[in-house]
């Protein structure tokens, strides 16, 4: 194994999680209401909430 993922990456065996993103929201689509905790406050607020106030900028991604 390499220091990173893969020895070899295999474009063919990741097609099927590549494929799962489609479904997902894309840029400009607007989000399901969902909850999510306040990093500071340790609330949980919701995102409909956030959008009362303003625009909302959310960033999703991998903790790696």
């Amino acid at each position: 194994m390499s220091d990173y993922n893969y020895d070899v990456f295999d474009m063919q065996a990741e097609r099927p999680r590549q494929e799962a993103f489609l479904a997902n929201l894309h840029v400009g689509e607007r989000a399901p209401d969902f909850a999510l905790e306040d990093l500071d406050s340790g609330e949980t607020v919701r995102l409909k909430e956030l959008w009362s106030k303003g625009l909302v900028t959310a960033e999703f991604g991998p903790f790696t």
